[in-house]
């Protein structure tokens, strides 16, 4: 049985959710090579420009907007 209440939070996650990948190197093709904090490797379509490293948020396989060049850190609680 679903809720107004469980629509509601069920509109806040996202299914594709925005990931933070530095771009090591723009593509001929018109995608980034991208590497996201824990290692992972991958392209997304769209190029930002600027010097490379740079911090970048990716939603869906594309390349959304510039992310500020700050250190991650990660902390448990």
């Amino acid at each position: 049985m679903r809720t107004e209440l469980w629509d509601q939070f069920d509109g806040l996650v996202s299914a594709s959710p925005r990931l933070l990948a530095t771009v090591t190197a723009d593509n001929a093709d018109g995608t980034s090579s991208l590497t996201t904090y824990d290692g992972a490797q991958m392209r997304a379509i769209g190029i930002l420009g600027g010097a490379i490293p740079h911090n970048v948020w990716v939603r869906g396989g594309r390349v959304v907007e510039v992310a500020p060049n700050l250190a991650l850190v990660e902390m448990q609680v």
